[in-house]
């Protein structure tokens, strides 16, 4: 009976120590975590550098206004944010926001300078040969830019979405053949805001592509052409 005890004894306390080691080195393991592979929040500074030119047909007797292809210059300076929506093992849908401050130089064709006259805007042939002759509207802008990051492939994310913006500047500036210049700030019956749709398709270790295009139109109505401004280039 005695042994019979003891070796009781003896496996009651074997049991419990192996259950007091177990409970020990559960509490001491590690705990992993699986980590989104999108982080909640991403923070840029983007610059995108294109060019720009004007869509939709005039029905005012306004001409002159035409742009050259290669010439007419859009740059933008951004401080972007994006912060993830949803999450899956390889894609995933983010919102991309934030400040951003753009340049469209719209540069003219042949030998015009801008004016206004009459209450509206003028295209005239300048009596001196210019080498260039643009105008520049400068805008603060907010894009609203929904995306979808892929985790592996060519394509890093595809955003699409709209803008809106108001007018910050305006100036026009010529450059004579000889060398003078000369810069004038008006608002040249420009619209104080902009507004509009925007695409852009990023591809991994490459860069951004980007278009954008305004639902508005660049003059007031009755004021001039009535064309919008169209967007395109590279962002880095």
């Amino acid at each position: 009976m005695k042994r019979s005890l003891i070796a009781f004894a003896t496996v009651a306390l074997s049991t419990a120590a192996l259950s007091a080691f177990a409970q020990i080195s559960t509490d001491t393991l590690p705990v992993t975590t699986t980590k989104p592979w999108i982080p909640a929040h991403k923070s840029d500074l983007e610059i995108s550098l294109g060019l720009n030119t004007f869509a939709g047909k005039n029905a005012q007797t306004t001409n002159g206004y035409e742009l050259r292809p290669l010439g007419s210059r859009f740059v933008s300076l951004g401080a972007m944010h994006r912060f993830r929506i949803v999450s899956g093992p390889k894609t995933a849908l983010a919102l991309k926001t934030g400040l951003e401050v753009s340049w469209n130089n719209f540069m003219l064709e042949g030998n015009r300078v801008i004016s206004t006259t009459g209450g509206q805007v003028a295209f005239t042939d300048s009596d001196v040969p210019l080498a260039k002759s643009k105008l520049t509207v400068a805008y603060l802008n907010i894009p609203v830019m929904p995306t979808v990051v892929f985790r592996k492939g060519a394509v890093s994310h595809i955003s699409l979405g709209g803008y809106a913006g108001m007018r910050l500047d305006s100036y026009t500036k010529t450059k004579t053949q000889s060398g003078s210049k000369d810069r004038d700030h008006g608002r040249y019956f420009v619209n104080n805001f902009r507004y509009g749709v925007g695409m852009s398709v990023g591809f991994r270790c490459v860069g951004t592509v980007f278009a954008e295009y305004d639902l508005n139109k660049v003059f007031e109505a009755g004021k001039g052409p009535q064309v919008s401004a169209v967007n395109f280039g590279i962002r880095l």
